[in-house]
């Protein structure tokens, strides 16, 4: 299995830890472990130019920096999404790297790896902001097509610390371990649940009326339009 983490910070803090927990978790003998550390790879903020969506990705002002992240992405047979929570939220490169992926959603350009992956998203809080960060991140990964998308996240650890000096430590560990068997057994057998196939229904629908020549273009090429499916 080849794991891939977006990392949203590079400190050595709460994040870190968790994720590290998880991977030491998640990976077996031979899987691959790739990671993605925001914004040491890429800081790029997206300038809402739209023209990924509407002329196509490589005319995207930031391609040469973000094309080869994306390609470590579509590799990925599992995705972690770990990230700090800032101001209520994921933290601003996170942000910045999701917002390059628009033209990927179900709604525009969907590629056929995201159907047959798995996901997981890390959010680390000193207090409130977890859940509004996670249903973030969980969305992103939805429209991207992921069918199965799990979820950790934690409050009222040690600010600037890790879980390592919460008196909470055993039962963060416990928490993780039982989540992690959870997300192994998906990841060895991905499925595209309803939800997903509703969607991707919809979308279909949309793109006969082709709002946007390019994206009906694409959807006609890869034969959706016709009743082909990518899962």
């Amino acid at each position: 299995m080849n794991i891939l983490t977006i990392i949203g910070t590079p400190r050595k803090g709460n994040t870190r830890a968790l994720n590290d927990l998880f991977k030491a978790e998640l990976a077996d003998e031979g899987d691959t472990l790739d990671e993605i550390v925001l914004p040491r790879d890429f800081g790029d903020i997206c300038c809402g130019c739209t023209s990924c969506i509407l002329h196509g990705e490589e005319k995207c002002p930031h391609r040469d920096r973000i094309a080869p992240l994306i390609e470590r992405l579509e590799k990925a047979d599992l995705i972690i999404l770990a990230t700090p929570v800032f101001v209520m939220s994921c933290s601003s490169a996170m942000k910045a790297f999701l917002d390059h992926l628009a033209f990927m959603w179900l709604v525009h350009r969907p590629r056929e790896a995201f159907f047959n992956k798995t996901a997981l998203v890390i959010a680390a809080a000193a207090g409130s902001g977890v859940g509004d960060t996670v249903k973030l991140m969980k969305k992103n990964l939805f429209y991207l097509g992921v069918p199965q998308v799990f979820d950790y996240g934690i409050t009222a650890i040690k600010m600037g610390g890790n879980y390592e000096e919460s008196p909470r430590k055993e039962t963060i560990k416990r928490q993780v371990s039982a989540k992690a068997a959870r997300v192994k057994r998906a990841a060895a057998r991905p499925r595209v649940g309803l939800k997903t196939r509703l969607f991707f229904n919809i979308f279909r629908i949309a793109q006969k009326k082709g709002w946007n020549k390019l994206d009906a273009d694409y959807w006609c090429e890869k034969g959706w339009l016709d009743g082909k499916k990518p899962f």
